[in-house]
C-alpha cells in the first residue's frame, strides 16, 4: 500500500491542499467567492421574478 498524506482537493481548481483549508491559494478563494456571489445573485433574481409573476397573476384574478 502507498502512504498518502491527508489532504483535500481545492474546490476551485482541484489541486491538493491542506486538510484544514478548502482552497489552495488566495486567488482560488477569490474566484470561489465570486462564483458563490454570482450564484446567490442569480438565485435572488430567480425567486424575485417568480414572486413578481405570482403577484401579477394573482392581482389579475382578484
Amino acid at each position: 500500500m502507498l502512504a498518502v498524506d491527508a489532504h483535500r482537493h481545492c474546490r476551485s481548481c482541484g489541486r491538493p491542499c491542506p486538510p484544514d483549508e478548502w482552497t489552495c491559494s488566495a486567488d482560488c478563494a477569490e474566484k470561489r467567492a465570486a462564483v458563490e456571489r454570482s450564484r446567490r445573485n442569480y438565485t435572488y433574481l430567480l425567486y424575485g421574478s417568480i414572486a413578481l409573476l405570482a403577484i401579477l397573476f394573482l392581482s389579475h384574478y382578484l
